[in-house]
């Protein structure tokens, strides 16, 4: 995955012919499957893949014992769907979006959305998963393919208990404000209340596309006091933007050192993984890194 980002194989992939990696597929060895299955998303991305591969990769996606081989032989399928015979790659995926691994789930929605953008009915599906992930990328998909809506996101805002839900649904709500008042309010309490720094970041870079003089208020408020200095910065860039100013004109108060609450620099994130966070010591499913390129 790339702007959903929960264990991408984009970019790290084996470079081995298309026929060879496909013959990899059907190895008794998981490392070589996966192997098989990673190397097989590059080329899906760039040139498409043969039917042939597209049906070897839908049967890992359905059937293989490793969820690693099962979520890259989804992602690969869902960048390759567009490519010849395409019916096997979205059966594959439909049935991937019901798999018991929630990450394979997660990457289904990204490669549903991918394979199907006007099909927005299993996007739709994917918001009551009992998995924080899926829902947090059927947000972005339907945010994505132009399926989301302001009501739509300030439920999920409301009522969802995943950070990650959360922050994404702040971030695009700006998209899709109908009602600019309505969505500085909810904006505003986001990022005065959410118990996530990443979230209350986001609800501060909306603010400050929305720009209006309840907004730059709240900014000002709670934006630029904010117990994080992740969030301070974010609000000190999203001031200057509802201003048409440069940042450097906006006095943050900005600190050195750990700051409380979630979010880079924060305590949670110095002292190592906790019950919440996602694969490889990622917060909400996205590394550092990850976060710096989306």
């Amino acid at each position: 995955m790339t702007d959903y980002a929960n264990r991408s194989a984009r970019g790290r992939a084996p470079d081995d012919d298309e026929a060879t990696l496909r013959n990899r597929l059907e190895s008794d060895r998981e490392r070589d499957r996966r192997r098989g299955a990673l190397g097989l998303v590059d080329p899906a991305a760039d040139d498409g893949l043969e039917p042939a591969t597209i049906g070897a990769l839908a049967e890992r996606a359905t059937g293989d014992s490793s969820e690693d081989v099962r979520q890259f032989a989804v992602e690969a399928l869902g960048l390759a769907a567009s490519s010849g015979d395409a019916e096997p790659a979205h059966e594959a995926i439909r049935a991937a979006l019901s798999d018991d691994h929630e990450w394979v789930r997660s990457e289904a929605v990204v490669a549903q959305s991918r394979a199907e953008p006007g099909n927005e009915e299993p996007l739709r599906a994917a918001l009551e998963d009992d998995s924080g992930w899926v829902r947090r990328n059927a947000v972005i998909a339907l945010s994505k393919t132009g399926a989301a809506s302001q009501e739509l996101l300030i439920e999920r805002i409301k009522n969802d208990p995943h950070s990650g839900v959360r922050e994404y649904a702040a971030d695009y709500l700006r998209e899709y404000a109908d009602e600019i008042e309505d969505a500085v309010r909810i904006l505003a309490a986001v990022l005065a209340r959410d118990p996530e720094a990443f979230v209350r970041a986001k609800a501060a870079t909306s603010l400050g596309d929305l720009g209006t003089d309840r907004a730059e208020a709240v900014l000002e408020r709670h934006g630029l006091n904010d117990r994080s200095d992740d969030v301070r910065r974010s609000a000190k860039r999203a001031l200057a933007t509802a201003r048409g100013v440069d940042p450097d004109q906006i006095d943050a108060g900005l600190e050195d050192g750990a700051a409380p609450g979630g979010g880079p620099g924060s305590r949670r994130e110095q002292q190592g993984p906790g019950p919440s966070r996602g694969p490889a010591g990622s917060i909400d499913g996205l590394t550092q890194g990850q976060r710096d390129r989306r």
